[in-house]
């Protein structure tokens, strides 16, 4: 150096003091960043498991029906709306930071993102009920993140336990017709069943009541098809065996003639008007 003319206290000089503190900083700063979105990765895995837990595990009376009009929509329980929430937001922020790669399973996580603001934040999952038979239909199905836990079966089965009845569409899809022959099956309920469709009440209802729907449902059925013959008892129309004992087989075959005849006589007269007494 002193051959050079340069002297070694002019040379440190010379060199940018503050280089290495920056740089450390900035290496210190990024692997703290790396670390906070790492916990957030842990979080939204761990209440992705946990949101699918709740779901597997929901009850059908823990679904609400918020009513506008004709249509139901559907409302889970606060306790998993406020999961998804929080989850929706932490991943947000991996998003924005491009730090998705260590979430689990990260394609289920992406399409629950989607879903969430299109669906689940304002409960946009919802159904049409076709009065008078209470036909349901989702217009627009359920979104992705909620199949695979029978919610379709335990919606169906709030809607049955808040419309008294449900009635299915002779053309109605294989997912709807596994439902309601799913529902056939829990014990609080009673069933009429025809050969392309389904009738479901509460068993709870009076037996007025279920005579009452019952006797719609046939009407109706005379009513859309004039031309049919008469229902047949265990043939064309098959009812539960508490159904059939509480409402009596005799009074039953007397409601199908007499309906079937009335309909036949006054085509698209509503069923109220018939002088008949069942109750």
């Amino acid at each position: 150096m002193a051959e050079m003319g340069i002297k070694v206290s002019r040379l440190k000089s010379l060199q940018p003091k503050q280089y290495l503190v920056k740089t450390t900083k900035r290496e210190q700063k990024a692997a703290e960043e790396k670390k906070r979105l790492k916990t957030i990765t842990e979080k939204v895995n761990q209440l992705y498991s946990q949101i699918t837990d709740d779901l597997k595990n929901l009850n059908w009376e823990d679904i609400s029906l918020f009513q506008k009009g004709m249509f139901y929509h559907v409302v889970l329980p606060s306790r998993i709306k406020t999961k998804m929430r929080r989850l929706a937001d932490f991943y947000g922020e991996l998003v924005e930071n491009d730090y998705t790669n260590l979430v689990s399973p990260k394609e289920k996580i992406e399409q629950f993102y989607d879903d969430y603001f299109d669906f689940l934040e304002d409960d946009f999952i919802y159904t049409y009920v076709d009065a008078p038979r209470n036909r349901t239909h989702f217009p627009k199905g359920l979104p992705k993140t909620l199949l695979g836990y029978n919610i379709g079966i335990k919606i169906y089965k709030q809607m049955l336990n808040t419309l008294g009845f449900i009635q299915s569409e002779p053309n109605a899809t294989k997912e709807v017709q596994a439902i309601y022959r799913k529902l056939i099956e829990s014990p609080d309920v009673n069933c009429v069943i025809y050969k392309d469709l389904v009738l479901l009440m509460k068993k709870s209802l009076t037996k007025d009541e279920k005579i009452k729907i019952v006797g719609e449902s046939i009407f109706e059925r005379y009513q859309n098809r004039p031309t049919s013959k008469r229902l047949v008892i265990n043939q064309s129309i098959v009812l539960d065996s508490n159904l059939m004992r509480e409402i009596g087989e005799k009074r039953l075959q007397s409601m199908i003639d007499d309906i079937y005849y009335y309909s036949k006589e006054n085509f698209r007269v509503p069923f109220e008007d018939m002088d008949f007494d069942y109750f």
